[in-house]
C-alpha cells in the first residue's frame, strides 16, 4: 500500500469499525455504521477501499471478510499532516506554539 493513501471521511468510518471489530463483513460495518449509508453504497465504498489498498479482503468464504489494511498510527499521520497543512500553512513551529500554550475557556 502506497504511504500517500488519502482515505475520505466514509472511509475513515469504515476503518474505525474495523480497527475495532478486527475484521468484518459488510453487513457487520454496515450495520455498525447504524445505516448511515445504504448497504450498497458500504459495499461500493469498501471494494474501493480494497481497490486502493486500504483493506485486505479474504475471499475463501461465502461473505468477503475485511480487514484494516491502513493502520491507526499512519491515519493520525496522515490527520496531523492534514491540519498542519490546513491550519498551521505547514509551519511546524506555529503547531508547537499553538500547542504550548495554555488552553482558556470562554466566559
Amino acid at each position: 500500500m502506497g504511504k500517500y493513501i488519502k482515505p475520505t471521511e466514509k472511509e475513515f468510518e469504515i476503518l474505525s469499525v474495523l480497527w475495532q471489530e478486527g475484521s468484518a463483513t459488510v453487513k457487520l460495518v454496515h450495520e455498525k455504521l447504524a445505516s448511515k449509508t445504504g448497504y450498497t453504497t458500504t459495499l461500493k465504498l469498501m471494494q474501493i477501499m480494497f481497490e486502493k489498498g486500504i483493506v485486505k479482503r479474504d475471499t475463501t468464504t461465502k461473505q468477503h471478510i475485511y480487514k484494516a489494511n491502513y493502520t491507526k498510527d499512519q491515519a493520525k499521520e496522515y490527520k496531523v499532516k492534514q491540519m498542519l497543512l490546513e491550519l498551521f500553512d505547514d509551519d511546524k513551529a506555529l503547531l508547537i506554539a499553538y500547542l504550548s500554550e495554555p488552553t482558556t475557556t470562554n466566559s
